[in-house]
């Protein structure tokens, strides 16, 4: 097993992605912190989890620093350290630029951007004071990199939230570098979630994404979790800073 003895915390754990790495870090032997504000799906991501995996449920809003520390306190307390986090909690938004609202913008990188730096900074001190280095990988999009249109309208919110994420994934490496931390970011691009599932249903939609992927099909959950699995490994220890695309082509073109 690749990650026996090692305790992740995994936000946005109680579904979609973020139940696929739970349950990729659980197959490989991995002490999994199931964080998500809904606590409901994330008990029942720990029930989808291999007979007589080590977990946690931690009820939490990501955004929000002292439940973010308390949940680092808990895993602490539960199970002596961290040694990987993976910042999968996240949002998606479509409202239009000339319509979006503070609010919206607000909310979008409360989740997006802010919650991966309470988390990281919490978690990095952990580590720091362990010793024994980490792993911290932030879940990006291929849409920190590039801009989607959708009847000519754009989600400028988004973008910016994951263009800034992917920077500060950049910066946490450079700094963090010197204690044995790696930061690096997984960029899905369209993948089969609760948050894709409405549009793909529509038969449209599905084949003008499609033409687009030159594997040919849709992106699964599983895609994103063994990208996860790669940079959570010790034999990941020289890279940093990186961005693994998982998009099946898309950003080709």
């Amino acid at each position: 097993m690749k990650l026996k003895n090692k305790v992740a915390i995994v936000t946005g754990a109680g579904s979609g992605n973020g139940r696929a790495i739970a349950l990729r870090l659980f197959e490989e032997g991995a002490t999994v912190v199931v964080a998500d504000l809904n606590e409901a799906g994330a008990n029942e991501t720990i029930s989808l989890a291999p007979e007589g995996s080590k977990a946690m449920v931690v009820k939490v809003d990501v955004t929000q620093k002292d439940q973010v520390d308390n949940m680092v306190a808990q895993t602490i307390q539960e199970f002596g350290k961290v040694d990987i986090l993976v910042n999968n909690a996240g949002i998606v938004a479509f409202t239009p630029f000339l319509e979006l609202d503070v609010a919206e913008w607000d909310k979008v990188h409360d989740v997006n951007l802010k919650a991966p730096f309470l988390c990281s900074q919490a978690v990095a001190k952990e580590m720091i004071k362990a010793g024994q280095g980490g792993r911290i990988i932030n879940i990006t999009s291929v849409e920190a990199h590039r801009v989607v249109s959708s009847s000519g309208h754009c989600q400028p919110h988004y973008n910016s939230s994951k263009g800034g994420l992917h920077m500060l994934t950049k910066a946490i490496a450079l700094e963090l570098s010197s204690h044995g931390i790696t930061c690096n970011a997984v960029a899905p691009g369209v993948v089969q979630t609760p948050f894709t599932e409405k549009g793909l249903a529509i038969p449209e939609v599905k084949e003008w994404i499609l033409e687009r992927l030159p594997v040919g099909r849709i992106g699964q959950p599983q895609d994103v979790a063994n990208a996860v699995l790669f940079l959570a490994q010790d034999e990941a220890s020289y890279v940093t800073g990186s961005t693994l695309v998982v998009d099946g082509g898309w950003t080709i073109y």
